[in-house]
């Protein structure tokens, strides 16, 4: 019999096999379509092995869109200057792996081990992802059986192929749900998982609102419950407390060493394509040469524009430049299909926002910050625990993000990366005969021998909500390998 974490662990991996032979599959059965996207220029010079061919040949159909400048940055560093838009964690970890599968499999050459590397930071980064993200819903939401539920949905979530690809879900959603679980638990070295979530991709900059949310929400419960009758004055006394005063440093060194590896990112940014150099930059000529034709601006160039302005921080002038990223800009008449791609995700999480807003109007007034014993019985017995507020807050600013700014269909995989909202209402939404808190049934009894079975399988009855969801969630993950293995346009 196998625990809740366990079943999660294993049907992890076979999520992962499974997303692997299926962009297999498709990527062998159709030729890819002819993408007018960034392709990493090919040293004709390196040696192509068997090995080589085998390992494009199986997991070719990982390397596609934004994955060709997670393998070139891997590879070369920042030539180009629109690759500072992709940041350094996640290429620089399977640079490292890279070298180790070199050094044990020497025929292979750079460009098959990192691919390898990929999968394999991806696959590890996933599976504890899922473990993690198990332990960061039974926190929330204090049930068993839904937050294994939450979990194994996240399994076979619709940006599903993205958490196997050469792309940095995996690794941010790791971080970002590890970074959650410790803000929680008020560990003081939580601005760690977040400076690296935050050298993994951009968003990453808001989950330093986590550590300071609980360390605020912690200080206020323990002055309301010293002191029963609230006055100004004792508000001041406490707020003088050494005890307070440690509270406060410590979330300002939190929030600076957070920062910090992306101030430090920004100076290297700035180094290495805006300082005149005494020397000319020697580059491969094969790099070189794409750059030429493709109209790249290339390291130590002197048309980069950024360098000069006020703030010279080259992510929001290349999303632009390059991508068209800004206030509305997608909002054409042509980008109509991709609306409809991110609609359902978008729909979730507004529908979850509205419904949590309906529930606790009343705890919204103080953010959580004052305990309310008297309410809590009322509290519990609704649909959402009041404990997702900070998460509620955080979700809905990522929605009017992806809604406003980004490419729409970015939706899908952004949020399935960074909230776990979303799964934590189909979770608490999709019907189940096995509701009991008691972790002994948070499955049928005929699943909990299996590593596989779970409890979508042979459920005896589905509701219009179950189907719904359950063909989104599995409708998307097939779809999403047909369609990014072949290098047609997806989420």
């Amino acid at each position: 019999m196998y625990k809740p974490q366990r079943q999660v662990f294993w049907f992890a991996i076979i999520s992962r096999v499974t997303v692997l032979i299926l962009q297999f599959a498709f990527n062998c059965l159709c030729p890819d379509h002819s993408a007018d996207a960034f392709r990493s220029p090919i040293d004709n010079s390196d040696r192509v092995s068997l090995p080589d061919n085998i390992v494009t040949f199986l997991f070719g159909g990982l390397a596609r869109w934004d994955g060709q400048y997670f393998i070139h940055i891997a590879k070369y560093g920042y030539t180009y200057e629109n690759s500072l838009a992709f940041y350094p964690l996640y290429p620089i970890l399977i640079r490292i792996v890279a070298m180790f599968i070199r050094k044990i499999f020497f025929t292979l050459n750079i460009h098959s081990s990192i691919i390898i590397a990929a999968i394999l930071v991806n696959t590890t980064c996933f599976v504890k992802s899922a473990i993690i993200f198990y332990d960061l819903s039974k926190t929330v939401l204090q049930k068993t059986s839904v937050a294994y539920k939450a979990a194994i949905l996240y399994c076979v979530n619709p940006a599903s192929i993205f958490f196997s690809a050469v792309y940095t879900e995996s690794l941010f959603a790791y971080l970002t749900y590890y970074s959650i679980l410790r803000s929680i638990k008020l560990d003081q070295y939580v601005h760690f998982p977040i400076g690296l979530s935050i050298l993994t991709r951009s968003n990453g900059m808001i989950n330093i609102g986590f550590p300071i949310y609980f360390g605020l929400k912690h200080l206020c419960h323990r002055f309301t419950a010293k002191h029963e009758n609230l006055s100004f004055k004792t508000l001041i006394q406490f707020a003088f407390t050494i005890s307070t005063l440690q509270s406060f440093c410590s979330m300002c060194n939190t929030i600076i060493i957070s920062i910090a590896p992306f101030v430090l990112l920004q100076i290297y940014n700035y180094i290495i394509f805006c300082v005149p150099r005494s020397n000319e930059i020697s580059v491969p000529e094969h790099i070189a040469n794409y750059s030429a034709a493709n109209n790249l601006i290339l390291l130590g160039s002197d048309k980069v524009e950024w360098c000069h302005a006020k703030i010279p921080i080259a992510y929001s002038y290349i999303q632009k430049k390059y991508w068209n990223v800004g206030f509305f800009s997608y909002y054409e008449i042509k980008q109509i299909p991709n609306f409809i791609l991110a609609f359902p995700i978008l729909y979730i999480m507004i529908k979850c926002i509205k419904e949590y807003f309906n529930e606790h109007r009343k705890y919204l007034c103080t953010l959580g910050f004052i305990d309310d014993v008297k309410n809590k019985r009322s509290i519990e017995a609704k649909k959402y625990p009041i404990e997702m507020l900070v998460f509620v807050i955080h979700g809905l600013f990522l929605t009017i993000f992806c809604i406003l700014f980004v490419h729409i269909q970015v939706s899908t995989r952004l949020i399935c990366s960074a909230s776990p909202l979303v799964y934590w209402y189909c979770a608490l939404t999709i019907s189940n005969e096995h509701r009991c808190n008691d972790d002994a049934a948070y499955e049928n009894e005929e699943h909990v021998y299996s590593r596989w079975k779970v409890f979508f399988f042979k459920q005896k009855k589905y509701v219009l909500k179950d189907k719904l969801i359950l063909s989104y969630f599995l409708g998307y993950t097939v779809l999403g390998c047909f369609m990014f293995a072949n290098f047609l346009p997806w989420t």
